[in-house]
């Protein structure tokens, strides 16, 4: 079984439980509302695995952010506020690892489970490096 497999479902971020997430948004140049926006909405991300596909969606506030992705091939993903990042996605260790490249730096994410949350480390490789971590329980 792949990791993602292990990760099919709904999963709610529990806000309170998350770290740092405001200055890693205003590291990789998210405007300060889209900012504020994101540390505070209510926000769902579902998994499901078909096959060799994946697919990650973020759901907040009426807004959805679909990725869909094979492990180990690279595609371009556009993010909030039009970021665009040359992605790929990896198992390493137990943990799946999204590797983005691109403006205004590259960035590093890491999904695990730990203790039945699922938690998601993000890195910004700007200069201090900027990180946060994204704790969510299962729905």
């Amino acid at each position: 079984m792949s990791v993602a497999q292990s990760f099919v479902g709904t999963w709610k971020i529990d806000n309170d439980a998350s770290e740092n997430l405001g200055n890693y948004l205003e590291a990789i140049g998210l405007a300060g509302d889209m900012i504020e926006g994101a540390v505070q909405a209510e926000t769902y991300v579902e998994w499901s695995v078909n096959g060799d596909k994946i697919t990650q969606t973020m759901k907040a506030k009426g807004n959805s952010h679909e990725t869909t992705f094979t492990l180990g091939n690279e595609f371009s993903e556009t993010l909030a506020g039009g970021r665009v990042y040359q992605t790929t996605f990896t198992e390493e260790g137990g943990k799946l690892v999204r590797t983005q490249k691109g403006s205004p730096y590259n960035c590093t994410s890491t999904t695990e489970l730990v203790g039945g949350q699922l938690v998601e480390t993000r890195t910004c490789e700007s200069s201090p490096p900027v990180s946060c971590v994204r704790k969510m329980i299962r729905v």
